[in-house]
């Protein structure tokens, strides 16, 4: 049974009545596969400079990691790449572009859902990344010191501030990022998709491609109808399956689980994240909390995939969070659920270059949120000729994950180690 309605955003997020599925032959300048962030801020780009777009989503709005994550808006990468690693892996000029366009992801998002007005619990809290051990701490200071270096707004704070901070003293040191936050992701997907619509895109849901046939333009072949178009956007994240299997095999969809416990009163609102800035540490098997709009803790990660895997999430999260944080009533699991990413086997996202006229933007690494938002913007302005230095990424033929079945199996061989390491690292004398 998929856990889609089981999230505690499906709980808080305000209904929105379904689009009805294609049932007609559509033309387009631009068909979106795709209903997630990704898909929606292209779509919602383009139409606003005027091009005619048609978007299709296989399930509904959000159905896949869009609505599904904590709803951290983290402008930063992966906690081992800062921005003076990013010009090794592509390039100064790439480097240049994906580098800003990261730091100021957290604006752009925010600066969107004040411009709109999207109900979507937006909190421009700051993102907090507290360092498990003193080699971390160290790894921190470095990139604090590369993005002051680019004119970003970072600070590190001490010890004592990041106990402050967090409500716990386990943590050396933490990296701040004031532009970051926290949203209700799949409200903030609706309020897109509410957007892209008022902008004249042709949203079907229950609409899942079948197939596409190239002549002089792109037909998408779907269950009732066809859209013709003269270009496609793949922004089918984890999920694209068999649809276009070259790009399939290029990522690794990975399973993450989340829980939400009961809801706790002030005082330990006041005691924990007073903030409101969203935590997610630096441990191979991260630590990710914060506060829903309602006051519960959400949090996450990778369990051993297998029977009853939620049910062990569950358990395995609660207790996570009770040993962070000994002094709150015993948390309780009263929302979980989980949903597939798209992974990069070095941690940078992909713009695939699927086909002719046929692209795939791919792999934000759990980094989604603020960082597809910022990438559909981007996306649309290559499209429309509005960007004249081309786009964000080098644009690239998908290439086969190695030994790709094994990847995918990665976390249950990985993650009995990783955490044992963490925990050796965090009991390290200070």
């Amino acid at each position: 049974m998929d856990t889609f309605h089981q999230s505690v955003w499906s709980f808080l997020a305000r209904p929105r009545e379904p689009s009805a599925a294609l049932a007609a032959e559509m033309d387009a300048d631009v068909l979106v596969c795709g209903g997630g962030f990704m898909g929606l801020s292209t779509a919602l780009h383009l139409a606003k400079s005027g091009v005619r777009v048609v978007l299709v989503e296989a399930e509904q709005i959000g159905f896949g990691a869009s609505g599904r994550n904590t709803g951290f808006v983290v402008p930063s990468l992966k906690t081992m790449i800062g921005p003076d690693d990013v010009s090794s892996r592509l390039g100064e000029t790439y480097a240049k572009r994906l580098v800003s366009l990261v730091g100021d992801s957290g604006n752009i998002l925010f600066d969107l859902v004040r411009e709109l007005s999207f109900d979507c619990s937006a909190e421009q809290t700051g993102w907090l990344q507290p360092a498990h051990s003193k080699a971390m701490l160290a790894v921190l200071e470095r990139r604090a010191s590369e993005w002051r270096r680019l004119g970003k707004n970072v600070e590190m704070l001490d010890r004592g501030k990041t106990a402050a901070q967090v409500g716990t003293d386990v943590y050396h040191g933490a990296f701040f990022v004031p532009s970051g936050g926290q949203i209700n992701p799949l409200a903030y997907a609706r309020a897109l998709a509410d957007a892209c619509v008022a902008a004249g895109v042709k949203i079907y849901e229950k609409t899942r491609v079948l197939g596409f046939e190239r002549t002089s333009q792109w037909l998408a072949r779907t269950p009732a109808g066809t859209v013709r178009a003269e270009r496609v956007v793949l922004a089918t994240n984890g999920l694209v399956g068999k649809l276009v299997p070259e790009v399939n095999a290029g990522i690794i969809p990975a399973r993450v689980f989340q829980i939400a416990t009961q809801r706790y009163d002030a005082e330990a609102q006041r005691r924990i994240l007073p903030g409101r800035s969203p935590v997610a540490d630096t441990r191979r098997h991260t630590f990710a909390v914060r506060w829903s709009p309602d006051g519960r803790l959400l949090t996450g990660g990778i369990v051993v995939l297998g029977p009853r895997a939620l049910e062990r999430a569950k358990r395995k999260f609660s207790t996570r969070l009770q040993s962070f944080f000994p002094d709150i009533e015993k948390p309780e699991a009263e929302f979980s659920w989980t949903g597939t990413i798209a992974v990069t086997m070095d941690s940078y996202p992909r713009y695939f270059d699927v086909a002719p006229n046929m692209d795939a933007v791919i792999g934000c690494n759990g980094r989604g949120v603020a960082l597809t938002t910022a990438l559909g913007r981007e996306l649309a302005r290559h499209y429309t000729g509005e960007s004249k230095d081309g786009f964000i990424l080098p644009r690239e033929k998908p290439k086969a994950v190695p030994m790709r079945r094994f990847a995918e199996l990665g976390p249950s061989f990985w993650l009995p180690l990783s955490e044992f390491r963490d925990a050796q690292e965090s009991r390290a004398p200070v």
